[in-house]
């Protein structure tokens, strides 16, 4: 950890009190004219930091740079020793995630996060808009026990989705709603896109790791939506809460789902926060379209659907649309 860094940690801890340019200096064992350079060289990187002849230096109450130490120090405890990569601009999260797993220098629960993405990925090969300064764009490794079987892999989405839902109506008070499997809405409007990848091996059906991104739409304005998405797309909006603060609740929420919390209590959360389950969903199956009311989620996470006739399907995977009104 270099001075800057050190400096930034210290600051990130103390948010809400000003820090000497002394107490600083007595604290990392370096002058004050380190600290100043220091100080100054956060600036240039963004940090809004404000500073008093007589009190010293604090980050402002505004300031909502994404950083590791501002992730750390609101992390439960199981979490303080958490790799945390920070980019400003990147392509994609978890394509560098791939990137970094294929080298072999990953440990579980390690964490990419991005101030932007340039070819950020959805679900069946669509984009996902990353503005920078307004998301949140992160990935999450993880590598499953031995016991891991394939066909639970799609109760990891499940997870992070109740995950990110939990975050929100903790961190805000809204009402977030899941829309199977991937997505959450707020009023309406998509906030969050998950999309779930597995290194596996089909032979011996074991899955080695599975990489998790999640991009959150946080502060991004509707008209950076552009004419396609401003009827659908929508952010979290809540000027109370900084971005890292934002993200620290999500992984928090994530570790309890994934190591704590029973697939039964997940799939119960999960139906309570759905925002399809009683309603008429259409969908697509073998290029042919169906209407059918959307009933319930199986032990996977699969969407139990209804039709008319009173028979019944398990889809595992696949777009839906609600039919009237979402939250109706």
């Amino acid at each position: 950890m270099n001075t800057k860094e050190k400096i930034l940690k210290l600051l990130e801890e103390s948010r809400d009190t000003f820090i000497s340019g002394e107490d600083l200096g007595r604290s990392l064992n370096i002058s004050r004219s380190a600290i100043w350079k220091g100080v100054n060289s956060l600036r240039e990187e963004g940090f809004l930091i404000n500073s008093s002849p007589n009190k010293g230096y604090r980050l402002d109450e505004s300031c909502d740079k994404l950083n590791k130490y501002g992730i750390l120090k609101d992390l439960r405890k199981e979490l303080r020793d958490m790799d945390i990569m920070v980019y400003d601009s990147i392509d994609s999260t978890n394509t560098q995630m791939k990137r970094l797993l294929y080298s072999g220098t990953l440990k579980n629960f390690s964490l990419i996060v991005s101030n932007e993405q340039t070819a950020g990925r959805g679900r069946r090969g669509k984009d996902f808009l990353s503005p920078k300064e307004t998301g949140i764009y992160f990935s999450l490794c993880l590598f499953p026990k031995e016991d891991f079987k394939m066909d639970s892999f799609d109760l990891i989405t499940v997870k992070a989705a109740v995950a990110v839902a939990l975050a929100i109506d903790k961190s805000t008070g809204k009402n977030p709603k899941i829309k199977w499997v991937n997505d959450i809405f707020i009023n309406g409007r998509k906030v969050c896109g998950i999309l779930s990848e597995a290194d596996a091996d089909f032979e011996t059906k074991h899955i080695n790791s599975i990489i998790v991104g999640i991009g959150v739409n946080f502060t991004t304005k509707e008209s950076t939506f552009g004419k396609e998405l401003s009827t659908t797309a929508g952010s979290i909006n809540e000027k109370s809460l900084l971005r890292n603060q934002f993200l620290a609740q999500v992984l928090n929420e994530f570790y309890s789902a994934y190591y704590e919390k029973t697939d039964e209590e997940i799939l119960d959360l999960y139906r309570s926060y759905s925002l399809v389950l009683g309603k008429e969903v259409e969908f697509e199956l073998n290029g042919q379209k169906y209407t059918a009311l959307a009933k319930d989620f199986d032990e996977k996470g699969n969407l139990i659907v209804k039709f008319k006739d009173g028979s019944e399907k398990n889809l595992s995977s696949g777009e839906i649309s609600v039919k009237g009104d979402f939250y109706s």
